[in-house]
């Protein structure tokens, strides 16, 4: 019998091009409690504090920023305007996400979209030891140490929410 194929996505195959170490979960996204952080860590078996959403912004004038923050909070668009030297920021339109990023709604990752943007983490991510994050695909998620972000797109760790 043939051994089934692990699924890569663009952001598994740019951390292993980087030879980064992470954990990949695959679970169901169909059920409404994938739908949801808590929902998530909880079908992962991981703690709801380590489960992380990435945030496409725009400024409106064709300058996009990346916001990583836990996945229960709201961002606030002001303190990511400030630490990015914008005047404001709000969220890139839905219909937009795919054209800018090469990612869908729910399957988001910072790592190896389109184009490297500036990308902010929320300084949560120091309470933790790793954070999990979209694999860039619905129902994948990756677990990598924050500092890999920091390190491979230069991201920065600021407050956000």
């Amino acid at each position: 019998m043939a051994k089934k194929k692990e699924l890569k996505t663009n952001a598994m195959r740019f951390l292993d091009e980087n030879n980064v170490v992470y954990k990949h979960y695959e679970f169901n996204a169909d059920s409404d409690e994938a739908k949801t952080g808590v929902g998530v860590a909880n079908i992962i078996g991981k703690d709801v504090r380590q489960v992380f959403k990435t945030i496409l912004t725009t400024d409106g004038k064709n300058n996009y920023f990346v916001a990583v923050v836990m996945s229960e909070d709201n961002i606030d668009f002001k303190k990511l305007a400030k630490v990015a030297g914008v005047k404001s920021l709000s969220m890139l339109p839905l219909k937009d996400l795919t054209k800018i990023t090469g990612y869908v709604k729910g399957g988001c990752s910072p790592f190896a979209m389109k184009k490297l943007f500036p990308t902010f983490i929320d300084k949560k991510c120091n309470d933790v030891e790793t954070i999990i994050i979209s694999a860039g695909k619905v129902g994948h998620q990756i677990e990598v140490h924050p500092d890999v972000l920091v390190k491979l797109i230069n991201a920065k760790i600021e407050s956000l929410v």
